[in-house]
């Protein structure tokens, strides 16, 4: 991909993530005061499904093509362009049909469109990637891919059980939490971590041990997702495979930081200081949510958390916009696709703060459930932070637009 088709990609998506940011602050007015035009539920599922499609995954699908080795083929190049376009389509249907109907014909039809365009994706991925040498992140990006497709069963299990009328409490959820699963633990965390170490090799930095990193989460992934059903009571030698997976991805990470603890100085030698930071509080996110996975594979802990929904919002929340969103926004500075002036530092720097004083308040919140000891005027104090966020978004997106110029007209060349 050229380097102005990924500067054009990158800016569209960080629009996007604004674009989240005001429906999550929409979001956030109703539960702290009143907005009756506006449906709760179906501007939950606005939110989250354009998240998914408009922010995270789809700058994750940009970087990914161009962490190919180059040259390659315009017509590769011409068909990622394109479902790229499409994608986009389909996430703004998906904000727009589901926040005016919630799940109806439209809603379903783009969330589907949307799915198969994923499926096309890797197609075209996998194709782009036969015959070409190794590469850094290949093997994480080819699993990430993987992992994306085998989320979209939970999804097709809920379609069917909502067009035969025979969902039950149980499955509905398990079907939910298995699309969640693969989501944030398979296509997002690999792609990710593919791109982080795609980045170091480009700086001739090699960490050790990413073999063994790797084969530690692929072969954990699959049984990690009992994390997420411990509730439905299975049996004790299941409890206990489900728990050696949460120790093994314990591990892998730890393998894979102390790996980066090591080049620490190599790797901030010749970066500026924002990416740094940003790297800094995305390994602590990830560190608190693999200790968070140890502990949930105690089933009464486990019960207890999923028990309460403020709860597992707050760990959504901590993997989703702590650990990969600021990660991306890492990535992208470090890469040279957001120029830093300072007005895009201050914006990155609201954004930053706004995104962990949310996450502390969503923990305490949490904990606040956990303990029956609301937290005062935290609906209020919710609002003021997404009210934070996006401002610096905003100012992340109109610094963005004086610093380049950019034409949308660049990705299909």
């Amino acid at each position: 991909m050229k380097n102005n088709q990924a500067v054009t990609w990158v800016r569209i998506c960080l629009l996007n993530l604004l674009v989240v940011a005001v429906w999550g602050l929409l979001i956030r007015y109703k539960i702290a005061f009143s907005l009756p035009w506006a449906d709760q539920r179906n501007l939950l599922h606005a939110h989250s499904h354009f998240a998914f499609g408009g922010w995270v995954s789809m700058l994750l699908m940009v970087l990914m093509v161009r962490a190919l080795p180059q040259p390659v083929s315009p017509g590769i190049l011409r068909k990622f362009n394109l479902l790229l376009s499409a994608s986009l389509l389909c996430a703004y249907g998906m904000l727009i049909t589901f926040t005016l109907q919630g799940y109806t014909l439209w809603s379903i039809a783009f969330s589907t469109a949307s799915m198969v365009l994923s499926f096309l994706y890797a197609a075209v991925y996998f194709r782009a990637v036969r015959g070409t040498a190794p590469f850094a992140g290949r093997n994480w990006f080819k699993a990430a891919l993987v992992w994306n497709m085998v989320s979209a069963i939970g999804t097709f299990c809920l379609s069917y059980m909502m067009a035969t009328q025979t969902a039950t409490q149980h499955a509905y959820l398990s079907s939910i939490y298995w699309y969640l699963h693969f989501q944030y633990n398979g296509w997002f965390f690999f792609a990710a971590m593919g791109l982080m170490i795609h980045y170091l090799a480009g700086r001739n930095i090699r960490l050790q041990g990413e073999n063994v990193v790797f084969r530690a989460f692929q072969y954990s992934c699959l049984p990690a997702y009992g994390l997420s059903v411990l509730w439905l009571h299975l049996p004790g030698y299941l409890v206990a495979f489900i728990g050696a997976s949460a120790l093994l991805q314990a591990y892998g990470w730890a393998r894979f930081a102390g790996a980066v603890w090591l080049s620490r100085r190599v790797i901030a030698s010749g970066m500026q200081r924002l990416p740094v930071v940003l790297l800094v509080i995305v390994a602590l996110a990830f560190s608190i949510k693999f200790i968070l996975q140890i502990g949930s594979a105690i089933p009464a802990l486990n019960t207890m958390a999923f028990g309460y929904r403020t709860v597992v919002i707050a760990y959504l929340h901590l993997v989703l916009l702590v650990g990969i969103s600021l990660l991306l926004l890492g990535l992208v500075v470090a890469e040279g696709l957001l120029p830093l002036n300072r007005f895009i530092k201050a914006g990155i720097a609201f954004f930053a703060t706004g995104v962990l004083l949310n996450e502390l308040l969503l923990g305490a919140q949490g904990i606040g459930a956990l303990a029956s000891f609301p937290i005062p005027a935290i609906n209020e104090l919710l609002l003021a932070v997404s009210a934070l966020i996006c401002v610096g978004l905003a100012v992340i997106n109109l610094a963005g637009l004086q610093s380049a110029k950019y034409n949308l007209r660049t990705i299909f060349q």
